[in-house]
């Protein structure tokens, strides 16, 4: 069985050719993944010459390797965010992300691929543990807050006996992601900018006045470098290691399953620990598991583990009813988190001309093509409305590691289930 995401087999890459020798360009972006692509087109709109570098393939990575989620909502919830930012950032962020969305329905739609990207809306899934969660989560929207409502109805039938509660959230979607990632790449090629797959850059030197990025075989002398990578940028960036770090999310796929199994729309559950899908050949899509495995999940090594797929195996037999499935892929992607689940998404002050665009926090489909448009007007005009809530300047003078929110959650959360002993 492959390790390689079912993604990444159905819509293989078109090839771009390593770089050799010297390149000479105003920007480079580091990571073709949907961030790094979707920073190339944005930059070429504005006239920026850019070459895109990528240690794999397009899509090789994470962009490549997720579950294929379209989600319009935040790691960080509304009013979580409203309290931090204050409710008009709150909304102006939200209303940015699924303006992303559509920018990239219709983007599929202009290269003639509608089927890469569905607005088929999302449905969250809580028994008595996360009820009052989920109702809070409905009453936010009448504040801002993404479009959503109670629809118990719509539960799947086998999951009835134990969810009590499911919101439906209509802006929500699924995604082919190497697919999606890899046409709009070629779009960009076709567009001017040069790719190079199987070129991973280095952590950018400063040249004079410019910024030098090696490569095995090349080098690109450039006025800016934008890092992508999520789960990788601290490696190419070091001064941001612990403000982004990475995490493991463990995928699995069926065979198609006659009559399409119980499923209608991208649902999650379990706190958003596992999430799962029906693909439009018929298949189930399951991934998460890693509640009850949270510290051997933290972690850069890109292999599904016997544990976490074992969850996985579980729950689609016991929870989806599809115990005769076959599972034909099984592969893992590694995420970025940031410490406080906002994304960093702007200029390093410690380098100037060094941009980064990342950390996610498990939601990056969207956010990435949000973001690395965010950073290309930065490099392009000097602004962007949205610049200041997810500025690396946040994290920069520090004198003590950043807490994080997510382990903090995460471990609290697998002990209050018993998953995890007491402190």
């Amino acid at each position: 069985m492959s390790v390689e995401s079912y993604w990444q087999q159905q819509h293989p890459s078109r090839g771009f050719a390593p770089l050799e020798g010297r390149a000479v360009t105003e920007v480079c972006v580091i990571g073709a993944g949907m961030t790094g692509v979707a920073c190339t087109l944005r930059l070429l709109e504005h006239g920026v010459a850019v070459t895109l570098l990528d240690g794999r393939e397009v899509a090789g990575s994470a962009s490549g390797r997720n579950g294929g989620f379209a989600v319009t909502r935040r790691s960080l919830g509304f009013s979580e965010l409203a309290a931090r930012s204050g409710i008009d950032a709150a909304r102006r962020l939200y209303r940015g992300t699924e303006q992303a969305m559509d920018e990239l329905i219709a983007l599929a739609a202009e290269l003639h691929m509608p089927g890469a990207i569905r607005r088929t809306g999302g449905l969250w899934l809580a028994d008595h543990r996360e009820a009052d969660e989920l109702r809070q989560a409905v009453a936010a929207a009448s504040e801002g807050g993404p479009p959503c409502e109670l629809a118990p109805d719509l539960i799947p039938e086998p999951m009835r006996g134990r969810d009590l509660l499911a919101a439906f959230f209509p802006l929500d979607g699924d995604l082919q992601p190497a697919e999606l990632v890899r046409a709009l790449a070629a779009a960009a090629a076709e567009r001017g900018a040069h790719i190079h797959e199987h070129s991973r850059g280095s952590s950018p030197e400063q040249a004079g006045s410019a910024w030098r990025v090696a490569t095995g075989n090349g080098v690109v002398e450039t006025d800016a470098v934008v890092v992508t990578g999520d789960g990788a940028i601290a490696e190419l960036l070091p001064e941001l290691d612990g403000v982004i770090y990475p995490v493991r999310g463990q995928v699995l796929a069926t065979a198609p399953i006659p009559g399409g199994g119980p499923l209608r729309c991208p649902t999650h559950s379990q706190h958003g620990f596992m999430y799962y899908r029906p693909t439009s050949d018929g298949r189930t899509v399951v991934g998460g598991g890693r509640l009850q495995h949270l510290d051997d999940e933290y972690t850069a090594e890109e292999q599904p583990t016997p544990s976490v797929q074992a969850q996985l195996d579980h729950f689609l037999a016991n929870d989806l009813g599809l115990a005769d499935a076959e599972v034909t892929h099984r592969w893992a992607g590694i995420m970025g988190f940031s410490a406080d689940l906002m994304p960093l998404a702007g200029p390093l002050g410690s380098r100037p001309g060094v941009y980064v665009c990342g950390g996610y926090s498990g939601v990056g489909n969207v956010q990435g093509y949000a973001c690395g448009r965010l950073v290309a007007d930065l490099i392009a005009t000097g602004h962007h409305p949205d610049a200041k809530e997810v500025a690396p300047a946040r994290f920069e003078r520090l004198t003590r590691p950043p807490q994080r929110l997510e382990q903090i959650h995460s471990r609290a959360l697998a002990r209050e289930l018993g998953l995890a002993p007491a402190p």
